[in-house]
């Protein structure tokens, strides 16, 4: 009736694979996507979803943030879907909430820079940051999530409430851990809190500076900033060194650094102050804008040392 031990056994087997296929499938199956990240809006009692969910790409992005549309494509954005929510009663939207895809999480982290440094810290997702009385938002894995009371004389306790447990609904919905991209590990200590940032372009002031990790280092001088490029290759950064070195041809007191690197300089730029540079492998570390010369390089010396 039951069959012969071995028939069970191998019933058994197949009934364990079966199970432990659907483990491994499921995940990948319902893996999220900006409309999935975005909470429904059961997630507080008694409110709906207003006009449905919108998606934008890279050619419409600007209809939704047209004066910050550029800097965001800048950092490989994929696409967003925006939702607004409200009371079941109410005939206009009380929050907007904002998901975008930005490819992985350096760009998410990048992307993220300028609200960082907007308003206090909240322990939402990897990093999350309180905008004035309206905003919440954060970043996780590939995505960076804003949430806004946008209703007019609606900042109340309580829609501050119902706008947290939307943003945190939205966290909890992105699979993964909330892990700071490892290039951000590489910074040394000692830089000024919520400064450190991804940045594509335009690294230190320079055209042909391009993605690197920065922040700033008060102890340094005013305005003191490390940054590391990572480039594709140790030759890449090689021949990224000739072409800084040449750029600072009008500084004074161009003198190569010993013991540092593979390689690299110390001048004092006209703007920039003393600027220290050096390679390793595929990286290539600097100090703009300090107000001597030792501490600088001690400074690159480390973040170098921190590489691998």
């Amino acid at each position: 009736m039951f069959g012969s031990p071995k028939s069970i056994a191998r019933t058994s087997w197949v009934y364990m694979l079966f199970f432990v296929s659907l483990i491994v499938v499921v995940p990948s199956a319902y893996a999220e996507t900006v409309k999935t990240v975005l909470p429904p809006a059961s997630v507080v009692k008694g409110w709906k979803l207003f006009n449905g969910i919108r998606v934008y790409n890279r050619s419409n992005i600007y209809n939704l943030i047209d004066g910050e549309a550029d800097a965001v494509l800048s950092y490989d954005f994929v696409s967003c879907a925006h939702a607004e929510y409200g009371p079941a009663k109410a005939s206009r939207p009380v929050i907007t909430m904002d998901v975008y895809d930005m490819t992985d999480p350096l760009n998410a982290y990048g992307m993220f820079g300028s609200d960082r440094m907007s308003g206090p810290p909240v322990k939402i997702g990897a990093e999350g940051v309180r905008i004035g009385q309206t905003g919440l938002n954060f970043w996780k894995g590939k995505y960076v999530v804003r949430g806004t009371i946008v209703a007019m004389g609606s900042v109340s306790p309580q829609n501050k409430a119902e706008l947290f447990k939307l943003v945190r609904a939205a966290a909890a919905r992105i699979y993964g851990s909330s892990e700071i991209p490892p290039l951000i590990h590489a910074l040394p200590p000692g830089y000024r809190a919520r400064s450190q940032q991804y940045v594509r372009a335009n690294v230190a002031g320079h055209s042909f500076l391009k993605n690197a990790v920065t922040a700033m280092y008060p102890s340094l001088g005013f305005g003191a900033t490390l940054f590391i490029c990572q480039t594709p290759s140790p030759v890449s950064a090689k021949k990224l060194l000739d072409v800084y070195k040449k750029d600072e041809k009008s500084g004074s007191g161009m003198a190569p650094l010993k013991g540092v690197g593979q390689g690299g300089f110390h001048v004092v730029d006209t703007f920039q102050q003393n600027v220290v540079v050096a390679i390793k492998g595929k990286y290539l570390v600097g100090v703009i804008r300090a107000k001597s010369a030792e501490p600088a390089i001690h400074l690159v010396k480390v973040a170098l040392d921190r590489l691998r």
